[in-house]
């Protein structure tokens, strides 16, 4: 149940994110297996 709450967590991280971050100078985005990679 914790590894679930979890989870759902980063998913909203992610998803706000990938909403409000990318207009920002040096935004970034979350590439499972390569971590974080800077937005070309």
């Amino acid at each position: 149940m914790k590894k679930f709450i979890i989870i759902l967590i980063l998913f909203a991280l992610v998803a706000g994110i990938s909403t409000g971050c990318k207009s920002s100078s040096g935004s970034r985005e979350f590439i499972p297996g390569k971590g974080w990679v800077p937005v070309k």
